[in-house]
Protein backbone atom coordinates (compact mmCIF):
# COMPACT_ATOMS: atom_id res chain seq x y z
CA UNK A 1 0.00 0.00 0.00
CA UNK A 2 2.84 2.41 0.86
CA UNK A 3 5.53 2.27 -1.86
CA UNK A 4 7.70 5.06 -0.34
CA UNK A 5 9.89 5.55 -3.40
CA UNK A 6 13.48 6.69 -2.94
CA UNK A 7 14.00 4.75 0.29
CA UNK A 8 16.13 1.69 0.84
CA UNK A 9 14.55 -1.52 2.12
CA UNK A 10 15.69 -0.78 5.68
CA UNK A 11 14.60 2.85 5.52
CA UNK A 12 11.19 1.83 4.19
CA UNK A 13 10.75 -0.75 6.98
CA UNK A 14 11.65 1.88 9.59
CA UNK A 15 9.19 4.42 8.16
CA UNK A 16 6.44 1.80 7.99
CA UNK A 17 6.68 1.31 11.73
CA UNK A 18 5.80 4.98 12.19
CA UNK A 19 2.73 4.28 10.08
CA UNK A 20 2.05 1.26 12.30
CA UNK A 21 2.21 2.84 15.74
CA UNK A 22 0.67 6.15 14.70
CA UNK A 23 -2.64 4.33 14.24
CA UNK A 24 -2.60 3.38 17.92
CA UNK A 25 -1.73 6.93 18.98
CA UNK A 26 -4.45 8.56 16.90
CA UNK A 27 -7.30 6.11 17.35
CA UNK A 28 -6.68 4.97 20.91
CA UNK A 29 -4.58 7.45 22.90
CA UNK A 30 -5.61 10.75 21.31
CA UNK A 31 -9.24 10.24 20.32
CA UNK A 32 -11.27 7.31 21.55
CA UNK A 33 -9.80 6.06 24.83
CA UNK A 34 -10.48 9.38 26.63
CA UNK A 35 -14.07 9.22 25.34
CA UNK A 36 -14.43 5.59 26.44
CA UNK A 37 -12.91 6.34 29.82
CA UNK A 38 -15.27 9.28 30.38
CA UNK A 39 -18.28 7.13 29.55
CA UNK A 40 -17.22 4.20 31.75
CA UNK A 41 -16.12 6.42 34.64
CA UNK A 42 -19.37 8.36 34.66
CA UNK A 43 -21.45 5.19 34.31
CA UNK A 44 -19.67 3.76 37.36
CA UNK A 45 -20.04 6.92 39.46
CA UNK A 46 -23.19 8.78 38.45
CA UNK A 47 -26.48 7.75 39.95
CA UNK A 48 -29.36 7.33 37.55
CA UNK A 49 -31.40 10.47 36.96
CA UNK A 50 -28.50 12.96 37.15
CA UNK A 51 -28.55 15.06 34.01
CA UNK A 52 -25.30 15.65 32.14
CA UNK A 53 -25.79 19.41 32.37
CA UNK A 54 -25.99 19.59 36.16
CA UNK A 55 -23.27 20.93 38.44
CA UNK A 56 -23.08 17.59 40.24
CA UNK A 57 -22.41 15.78 36.97
CA UNK A 58 -19.75 18.27 35.91
CA UNK A 59 -18.04 18.04 39.31
CA UNK A 60 -17.86 14.27 39.08
CA UNK A 61 -16.39 14.45 35.57
CA UNK A 62 -13.77 16.99 36.65
CA UNK A 63 -12.60 14.47 39.24
CA UNK A 64 -12.43 11.74 36.62
CA UNK A 65 -10.63 14.05 34.21
CA UNK A 66 -7.97 14.89 36.80
CA UNK A 67 -7.44 11.18 37.49
CA UNK A 68 -6.77 10.63 33.79
CA UNK A 69 -4.26 13.50 33.68
CA UNK A 70 -2.45 12.21 36.76
CA UNK A 71 -2.33 8.73 35.20
CA UNK A 72 -0.86 10.24 32.03
CA UNK A 73 1.90 11.74 34.19
CA UNK A 74 2.46 8.43 35.99
CA UNK A 75 2.80 6.50 32.71
CA UNK A 76 5.31 9.05 31.42
CA UNK A 77 7.28 8.81 34.67
CA UNK A 78 7.41 5.00 34.51
CA UNK A 79 8.61 5.05 30.91
CA UNK A 80 11.12 7.79 31.74
CA UNK A 81 12.70 5.64 34.45
CA UNK A 82 12.83 2.50 32.27
CA UNK A 83 13.97 4.15 29.01
CA UNK A 84 17.67 4.68 29.76
CA UNK A 85 17.95 1.19 31.26
CA UNK A 86 16.44 -0.34 28.14
CA UNK A 87 18.59 1.89 25.93
CA UNK A 88 21.79 0.76 27.65
CA UNK A 89 20.80 -2.91 27.80
CA UNK A 90 19.74 -2.96 24.14
CA UNK A 91 23.27 -1.92 23.19
CA UNK A 92 24.34 -5.58 23.46
CA UNK A 93 24.25 -7.72 20.34
CA UNK A 94 20.79 -9.09 19.63
CA UNK A 95 19.04 -7.23 22.43
CA UNK A 96 17.62 -4.35 20.43
CA UNK A 97 15.27 -6.42 18.29
CA UNK A 98 14.44 -8.79 21.17
CA UNK A 99 13.33 -5.92 23.40
CA UNK A 100 11.49 -4.32 20.49
CA UNK A 101 9.40 -7.48 20.07
CA UNK A 102 8.71 -7.85 23.80
CA UNK A 103 7.44 -4.30 24.23
CA UNK A 104 5.58 -4.40 20.92
CA UNK A 105 3.51 -7.41 21.95
CA UNK A 106 3.01 -5.95 25.42
CA UNK A 107 1.44 -2.90 23.77
CA UNK A 108 -0.59 -4.92 21.30
CA UNK A 109 -1.97 -7.36 23.88
CA UNK A 110 -2.93 -4.42 26.10
CA UNK A 111 -4.54 -2.78 23.10
CA UNK A 112 -6.76 -5.80 22.55
CA UNK A 113 -7.45 -5.84 26.31
CA UNK A 114 -8.98 -2.37 26.43
CA UNK A 115 -11.30 -3.39 23.59
CA UNK A 116 -13.03 -5.90 25.90
CA UNK A 117 -16.53 -4.59 26.74
CA UNK A 118 -17.77 -4.49 30.32
CA UNK A 119 -14.55 -3.50 32.12
CA UNK A 120 -14.95 -1.12 35.05
CA UNK A 121 -13.11 2.19 34.94
CA UNK A 122 -10.21 1.11 37.19
CA UNK A 123 -9.41 -2.12 35.31
CA UNK A 124 -9.71 -0.21 32.06
CA UNK A 125 -7.05 2.23 33.25
CA UNK A 126 -4.77 -0.60 34.42
CA UNK A 127 -4.84 -2.33 31.02
CA UNK A 128 -4.43 1.00 29.24
CA UNK A 129 -1.36 1.69 31.38
CA UNK A 130 0.22 -1.66 30.42
CA UNK A 131 -0.46 -1.05 26.74
CA UNK A 132 0.84 2.54 26.88
CA UNK A 133 4.07 1.51 28.60
CA UNK A 134 4.63 -1.19 25.97
CA UNK A 135 3.96 1.29 23.18
CA UNK A 136 6.33 3.90 24.61
CA UNK A 137 9.19 1.48 25.34
CA UNK A 138 8.90 0.09 21.81
CA UNK A 139 9.43 3.65 20.57
CA UNK A 140 12.60 3.94 22.65
CA UNK A 141 14.10 1.08 20.65
CA UNK A 142 12.54 2.32 17.42
CA UNK A 143 14.19 5.74 17.79
CA UNK A 144 17.55 4.08 18.40
CA UNK A 145 17.12 2.02 15.20
CA UNK A 146 17.33 5.28 13.19
CA UNK A 147 21.14 5.17 13.15
CA UNK A 148 21.00 1.55 11.96
CA UNK A 149 18.94 2.36 8.86
CA UNK A 150 20.09 5.81 7.68
CA UNK A 151 23.40 7.44 6.89
CA UNK A 152 24.16 10.71 8.65
CA UNK A 153 23.23 12.90 5.69
CA UNK A 154 19.80 11.23 5.46
CA UNK A 155 18.85 11.41 9.15
CA UNK A 156 16.65 14.53 8.78
CA UNK A 157 14.97 13.15 5.67
CA UNK A 158 14.19 9.70 7.07
CA UNK A 159 13.13 11.01 10.47
CA UNK A 160 10.72 13.57 8.98
CA UNK A 161 9.46 11.04 6.41
CA UNK A 162 8.57 8.68 9.24
CA UNK A 163 6.52 11.29 11.05
CA UNK A 164 4.88 12.51 7.84
CA UNK A 165 3.74 9.10 6.65
CA UNK A 166 2.80 8.21 10.21
CA UNK A 167 0.28 11.03 10.21
CA UNK A 168 -1.30 10.25 6.87
CA UNK A 169 -1.05 6.47 7.19
CA UNK A 170 -2.76 6.45 10.57
CA UNK A 171 -5.86 8.02 9.01
CA UNK A 172 -6.66 4.85 7.06
CA UNK A 173 -7.35 2.57 10.06
CA UNK A 174 -8.81 5.56 11.90
CA UNK A 175 -11.43 6.20 9.21
CA UNK A 176 -12.21 2.49 8.93
CA UNK A 177 -12.49 2.02 12.68
CA UNK A 178 -14.39 5.22 13.39
CA UNK A 179 -17.33 4.47 11.07
CA UNK A 180 -19.49 2.64 13.66
CA UNK A 181 -18.74 5.26 16.33
CA UNK A 182 -19.56 8.07 13.90
CA UNK A 183 -22.89 6.40 13.15
CA UNK A 184 -23.60 6.30 16.90
CA UNK A 185 -22.51 9.93 17.35
CA UNK A 186 -24.80 11.19 14.60
CA UNK A 187 -27.77 9.14 15.79
CA UNK A 188 -27.79 6.57 12.99
CA UNK A 189 -27.09 3.72 15.43
CA UNK A 190 -28.41 3.27 18.95
CA UNK A 191 -26.39 5.03 21.65
CA UNK A 192 -26.11 1.76 23.59
CA UNK A 193 -23.75 0.48 20.87
CA UNK A 194 -21.19 3.22 21.58
CA UNK A 195 -18.85 0.99 23.61
CA UNK A 196 -18.96 -1.78 20.98
CA UNK A 197 -18.22 0.79 18.28
CA UNK A 198 -15.16 2.06 20.14
CA UNK A 199 -13.96 -1.51 20.73
CA UNK A 200 -14.18 -2.15 16.99
CA UNK A 201 -12.03 0.92 16.30
CA UNK A 202 -9.46 -0.25 18.87
CA UNK A 203 -9.20 -3.67 17.22
CA UNK A 204 -8.73 -2.15 13.76
CA UNK A 205 -5.94 0.13 15.07
CA UNK A 206 -4.13 -2.65 16.94
CA UNK A 207 -4.29 -5.09 14.01
CA UNK A 208 -2.92 -2.33 11.76
CA UNK A 209 -0.13 -1.71 14.29
CA UNK A 210 0.77 -5.41 14.27
CA UNK A 211 0.73 -5.85 10.48
CA UNK A 212 2.90 -2.82 9.71
CA UNK A 213 5.38 -3.78 12.43
CA UNK A 214 6.37 -6.90 10.49
CA UNK A 215 8.76 -5.14 8.02
CA UNK A 216 10.97 -3.61 10.74
CA UNK A 217 11.15 -6.98 12.52
CA UNK A 218 12.13 -8.76 9.29
CA UNK A 219 14.38 -6.21 7.59
CA UNK A 220 16.07 -4.01 10.23
CA UNK A 221 18.97 -5.36 12.28
CA UNK A 222 21.22 -3.87 14.91
CA UNK A 223 24.34 -2.60 13.13
CA UNK A 224 26.20 -1.07 16.08
CA UNK A 225 26.48 -3.11 19.25
CA UNK A 226 28.53 -4.49 22.11
CA UNK A 227 29.25 -8.20 22.45
CA UNK A 228 27.10 -10.05 24.98
CA UNK A 229 28.79 -10.76 28.29
CA UNK A 230 27.72 -12.34 31.61
CA UNK A 231 25.77 -9.94 33.84
CA UNK A 232 25.07 -7.66 30.89
CA UNK A 233 22.28 -5.86 32.75
CA UNK A 234 24.59 -4.92 35.63
CA UNK A 235 27.21 -3.75 33.18
CA UNK A 236 24.55 -1.83 31.29
CA UNK A 237 23.60 0.04 34.46
CA UNK A 238 27.25 0.87 35.17
CA UNK A 239 27.71 2.07 31.59
CA UNK A 240 24.51 4.06 31.95
CA UNK A 241 26.03 5.97 34.85
CA UNK A 242 29.16 6.57 32.82
CA UNK A 243 27.06 7.76 29.87
CA UNK A 244 25.23 10.23 32.10
CA UNK A 245 28.57 11.64 33.26
CA UNK A 246 29.70 11.88 29.62
CA UNK A 247 26.54 13.70 28.60
CA UNK A 248 26.89 16.15 31.47
CA UNK A 249 30.50 16.78 30.43
CA UNK A 250 29.37 18.09 27.03
CA UNK A 251 27.24 21.06 27.88
CA UNK A 252 25.68 21.54 24.44
CA UNK A 253 24.21 18.05 24.41
CA UNK A 254 23.08 18.40 28.01
CA UNK A 255 21.55 21.85 27.46
CA UNK A 256 19.72 20.59 24.41
CA UNK A 257 18.30 17.66 26.38
CA UNK A 258 16.99 19.96 29.13
CA UNK A 259 15.40 22.26 26.55
CA UNK A 260 13.99 19.24 24.73
CA UNK A 261 12.48 17.96 27.96
CA UNK A 262 10.64 21.25 28.46
CA UNK A 263 9.18 21.77 25.00
CA UNK A 264 8.47 18.12 24.21
CA UNK A 265 6.58 17.93 27.50
CA UNK A 266 4.03 20.31 26.02
CA UNK A 267 4.02 18.52 22.64
CA UNK A 268 3.43 15.09 24.18
CA UNK A 269 0.75 16.41 26.52
CA UNK A 270 -1.19 17.94 23.63
CA UNK A 271 -1.12 14.59 21.80
CA UNK A 272 -2.25 12.58 24.83
CA UNK A 273 -4.75 15.03 26.32
CA UNK A 274 -6.32 16.68 23.26
CA UNK A 275 -9.70 14.97 23.60
CA UNK A 276 -9.62 15.15 27.39
CA UNK A 277 -8.94 18.91 27.39
CA UNK A 278 -11.50 19.40 24.63
CA UNK A 279 -14.11 17.75 26.85
CA UNK A 280 -13.12 20.01 29.75
CA UNK A 281 -13.60 23.02 27.48
CA UNK A 282 -17.05 21.81 26.46
CA UNK A 283 -16.04 20.93 22.90
CA UNK A 284 -18.32 18.21 21.49
CA UNK A 285 -16.98 14.82 20.40
CA UNK A 286 -17.91 15.41 16.75
CA UNK A 287 -15.99 18.71 16.68
CA UNK A 288 -12.95 17.15 18.33
CA UNK A 289 -12.96 14.32 15.80
CA UNK A 290 -13.00 16.86 12.99
CA UNK A 291 -10.21 18.94 14.53
CA UNK A 292 -7.98 15.90 15.08
CA UNK A 293 -8.49 14.67 11.50
CA UNK A 294 -7.58 18.16 10.28
CA UNK A 295 -4.40 18.08 12.38
CA UNK A 296 -3.39 14.78 10.74
CA UNK A 297 -4.07 16.10 7.23
CA UNK A 298 -2.08 19.28 7.82
CA UNK A 299 0.70 17.44 9.65
CA UNK A 300 1.47 15.13 6.71
CA UNK A 301 2.76 17.74 4.22
CA UNK A 302 3.99 19.93 7.05
CA UNK A 303 6.33 17.25 8.40
CA UNK A 304 7.84 16.74 4.93
CA UNK A 305 8.20 20.49 4.35
CA UNK A 306 9.63 20.83 7.86
CA UNK A 307 12.37 18.32 7.05
CA UNK A 308 13.27 20.12 3.83
CA UNK A 309 13.29 23.55 5.46
CA UNK A 310 15.67 22.16 8.07
CA UNK A 311 18.31 21.76 5.37
CA UNK A 312 17.91 25.46 4.52
CA UNK A 313 17.38 27.09 7.92
CA UNK A 314 18.95 24.60 10.32
CA UNK A 315 17.46 22.25 12.87
CA UNK A 316 17.45 24.68 15.77
CA UNK A 317 15.60 27.42 13.87
CA UNK A 318 12.90 24.92 12.91
CA UNK A 319 12.63 23.85 16.55
CA UNK A 320 12.11 27.52 17.43
CA UNK A 321 9.30 27.65 14.88
CA UNK A 322 7.62 24.62 16.42
CA UNK A 323 7.84 26.06 19.93
CA UNK A 324 6.35 29.34 18.70
CA UNK A 325 3.40 27.53 17.10
CA UNK A 326 2.68 25.68 20.33
CA UNK A 327 2.90 28.91 22.34
CA UNK A 328 0.37 30.60 20.05
CA UNK A 329 -1.85 27.52 20.29
CA UNK A 330 -1.80 27.66 24.10
CA UNK A 331 -2.89 31.30 23.97
CA UNK A 332 -5.80 30.41 21.66
CA UNK A 333 -6.87 27.62 24.03
CA UNK A 334 -6.94 30.19 26.83
CA UNK A 335 -9.33 32.28 24.73
CA UNK A 336 -11.82 29.45 24.14
CA UNK A 337 -15.16 30.09 25.83
CA UNK A 338 -18.73 29.03 25.06
CA UNK A 339 -18.99 31.66 22.30
CA UNK A 340 -15.46 31.10 20.89
CA UNK A 341 -15.32 27.31 20.55
CA UNK A 342 -14.51 27.78 16.86
CA UNK A 343 -10.99 28.72 17.98
CA UNK A 344 -10.33 25.00 18.51
CA UNK A 345 -10.10 24.73 14.72
CA UNK A 346 -7.43 27.44 14.73
CA UNK A 347 -5.54 25.58 17.46
CA UNK A 348 -5.67 22.38 15.40
CA UNK A 349 -4.37 24.13 12.28
CA UNK A 350 -1.44 25.69 14.13
CA UNK A 351 -0.47 22.44 15.84
CA UNK A 352 -0.72 20.56 12.55
CA UNK A 353 2.03 22.70 11.03
CA UNK A 354 4.47 21.87 13.83
CA UNK A 355 3.61 18.65 15.64
CA UNK A 356 5.39 16.10 13.45
CA UNK A 357 8.12 18.47 12.39
CA UNK A 358 9.34 19.44 15.84
CA UNK A 359 9.48 15.79 16.90
CA UNK A 360 11.32 14.58 13.78
CA UNK A 361 13.84 17.43 13.70
CA UNK A 362 14.54 17.05 17.42
CA UNK A 363 15.28 13.36 16.88
CA UNK A 364 17.61 13.90 13.93
CA UNK A 365 19.23 17.01 15.48
CA UNK A 366 20.15 14.94 18.52
CA UNK A 367 21.24 11.92 16.43
CA UNK A 368 23.72 14.12 14.59
CA UNK A 369 25.45 14.97 17.87
CA UNK A 370 26.20 11.40 18.84
CA UNK A 371 29.02 8.88 18.36
CA UNK A 372 27.49 6.01 16.37
CA UNK A 373 28.84 3.28 18.63
CA UNK A 374 27.08 4.79 21.66
CA UNK A 375 23.85 5.70 19.91
CA UNK A 376 21.75 3.24 21.92
CA UNK A 377 23.03 4.58 25.24
CA UNK A 378 22.56 8.19 24.25
CA UNK A 379 19.16 7.56 22.67
CA UNK A 380 18.19 5.93 25.94
CA UNK A 381 18.78 9.31 27.58
CA UNK A 382 17.10 11.12 24.68
CA UNK A 383 14.12 8.85 25.28
CA UNK A 384 14.17 9.37 29.03
CA UNK A 385 14.04 13.14 28.54
CA UNK A 386 11.34 12.67 25.90
CA UNK A 387 9.35 10.35 28.15
CA UNK A 388 9.69 12.76 31.08
CA UNK A 389 8.17 15.12 28.55
CA UNK A 390 4.58 14.35 29.31
CA UNK A 391 4.82 14.21 33.08
CA UNK A 392 4.81 17.85 34.06
CA UNK A 393 2.18 19.44 31.83
CA UNK A 394 -0.64 16.97 32.66
CA UNK A 395 0.28 17.26 36.34
CA UNK A 396 0.24 21.07 36.19
CA UNK A 397 -3.10 21.17 34.37
CA UNK A 398 -4.69 18.60 36.71
CA UNK A 399 -3.42 20.44 39.80
CA UNK A 400 -4.61 23.91 38.79
CA UNK A 401 -7.71 23.34 36.65
CA UNK A 402 -10.03 23.18 39.67
CA UNK A 403 -8.77 26.43 41.23
CA UNK A 404 -7.92 28.42 38.08
CA UNK A 405 -10.16 26.83 35.48
CA UNK A 406 -9.02 24.71 32.55
CA UNK A 407 -8.25 27.74 30.31
CA UNK A 408 -5.81 29.38 32.74
CA UNK A 409 -4.30 26.03 33.73
CA UNK A 410 -3.41 25.39 30.07
CA UNK A 411 -1.91 28.90 29.82
CA UNK A 412 0.72 27.86 32.38
CA UNK A 413 2.31 25.73 29.63
CA UNK A 414 3.86 28.91 28.24
CA UNK A 415 6.41 28.77 31.08
CA UNK A 416 8.27 25.58 30.00
CA UNK A 417 8.15 26.71 26.36
CA UNK A 418 9.78 30.04 27.25
CA UNK A 419 12.52 28.41 29.35
CA UNK A 420 13.24 25.97 26.49
CA UNK A 421 13.81 28.85 24.07
CA UNK A 422 16.26 30.52 26.47
CA UNK A 423 18.26 27.29 26.90
CA UNK A 424 18.41 26.65 23.15
CA UNK A 425 20.04 30.05 22.69
CA UNK A 426 23.12 28.60 24.40
CA UNK A 427 23.28 25.42 22.29
CA UNK A 428 25.77 25.56 19.43
CA UNK A 429 23.98 25.17 16.13
CA UNK A 430 26.73 23.13 14.53
CA UNK A 431 27.88 19.54 14.33
CA UNK A 432 28.74 18.72 17.93
CA UNK A 433 30.16 15.26 17.27
CA UNK A 434 33.47 16.70 16.06
CA UNK A 435 34.01 18.34 19.44
CA UNK A 436 33.54 15.11 21.39
CA UNK A 437 36.10 12.45 22.16
CA UNK A 438 34.95 9.29 23.86
CA UNK A 439 37.00 6.46 25.22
Amino acid sequence: MFKLKGLSKKERAWVLYDIANSAFVLTVITVLFPILYEGVYMADHVASGIDAGTTQYQSLWQNGSRIFKYLTSAIALTVAVLSPIMGAWSNYRGNKKKFFKIFLFMGIIGGFGIAIPGLDWLLLLVIFTISSIGYNLTNVIYDAFLVDVADEERLDLISSTGFAWGYIGSLIPFFIGIIPYALVTFGMLDESLGHIAISFAFIVAVVWWLIYSIPIIKNVDQMYNIEQTPKSLGKSLKRLGKTFVEIRAYKYIFLFLIAYLLYIDVVNSVIRLATNIGSDLGIGSATMLGVIVMVQLIAFPSAIIYGRLTAKFGGKNMIYYGIFMYAISVIFVFLIRDDTKYLMWVVGALIGTAQGGIQSVSRSYFARMLPIEKANDFFGFFSVFGRFGGIFSPFIIASFQKSLGINTAVLLLLVPLAIAVVLLLFVKDEKVRKDIEFE
